[in-house]
C-alpha cells in the first residue's frame, strides 16, 4: 500500500476526530518511522525509558517525518538563537542544526544524563547541558543567548505534573519575547487526556491561541505539532 498523507484544512478538535485519526493510522499498515537508528543509540534511548518512564515519555524516539513538520518553514537570523527542551537522543536537533545561521545559537536542555552523553558525541559543535526546562531562562543567559527566536519542545507534556507543567510554561514565558515562537508536539491518542487538555488551555492563557498541524501518521504513536506565536 502506498501511504499517502491525510490533511485537514480546518482540524477539528473532538473525540471523534481523534478516534479517526488513530484508526486512519493503523490502517495503513505501515511502521511509522522512515529510518533506523544505530543500535547504540536506541540501547541508550531503551536504557533511559526504563529507568524514567515518566521522563522521556515516549516509547521510540521520533520520526523524521515528525521532526520535519516540526521545523517547517522555520528561519532563523543573524543573532537569533533557538532552545530545545528535551532533545533526547537527536531526531529533531538533526534538522534543527541545518537552520542555524551559527552553532552557537542553539542550546540543547536535557535531564537525561546518558542523553546528554549521547548529544554531545552526535552534535560536537552543538551546546548541551544536563538540566530541566524550568531553568531556560538563566540556562540561556549563562550561554549569552538573549534573543531566542524559537523554543522546540520533545517534553512529555501529558505525563507532567500540573507543577512542572507550570514551571515550564512560566519559564517559556520569561525567555520568549515578542515574535517568539514555540512548538512542541502532542500523540493523537493522548491529545483529550486531561493533562494534555489543560497544559494546552495554561498555554493558551499565556501565549493566545495555537496551530495544530494534520496528524503525522509516520510517527510512533501518531502525533500532532502545535505552534504558538508571541
Amino acid at each position: 500500500m502506498r501511504f499517502r498523507p491525510y490533511r485537514y484544512s480546518q482540524p477539528s478538535r473532538n473525540a471523534a476526530t481523534c478516534r479517526e485519526d488513530v484508526y486512519r493510522y493503523y490502517d495503513t499498515g505501515l511502521m511509522p518511522q522512515e529510518e533506523t537508528m544505530p543500535r547504540h543509540e536506541m540501547m541508550t534511548f531503551w536504557r533511559a525509558w526504563a529507568r524514567h518512564p515518566g521522563q522521556v515519555g515516549a516509547i521510540a524516539p521520533s520520526s523524521t517525518t515528525l521532526a520535519k513538520e516540526l521545523v517547517r518553514n522555520l528561519r532563523l537570523n543573524a543573532g537569533e538563537a533557538i532552545l530545545e527542551f528535551g532533545p533526547g537522543t537527536g531526531s529533531f536537533t538533526e534538522l534543527i542544526q541545518d537552520l542555524l545561521p551559527d552553532p552557537s545559537a542553539y542550546l540543547g536542555i536535557e535531564r537525561e544524563p546518558q542523553f546528554v552523553a549521547l548529544l554531545r558525541r552526535r552534535f560536537p559543535r552543538l551546546r548541551f547541558v544536563a538540566s530541566s526546562a524550568e531553568q531556560a531562562p538563566d540556562l540561556a543567559a549563562n550561554a549569552g543567548l538573549d534573543k531566542i527566536r524559537v523554543v522546540i519542545c520533545g517534553l512529555p507534556f501529558a505525563s507532567l505534573s500540573t507543577v512542572v507543567q507550570n514551571a515550564v510554561i512560566d519559564a517559556l514565558d520569561r525567555v520568549l519575547g515578542p515574535g517568539g515562537e514555540f512548538r512542541t508536539f502532542q500523540y493523537v491518542h493522548a491529545f483529550l487526556l486531561p493533562p494534555a487538555i489543560r497544559y494546552r488551555r495554561r498555554m493558551c492563557q499565556v501565549f493566545g491561541a495555537h496551530r495544530r498541524s494534520h496528524p503525522v501518521l509516520r510517527n510512533l504513536p501518531p502525533a500532532y505539532v502545535l505552534t504558538w506565536r508571541r
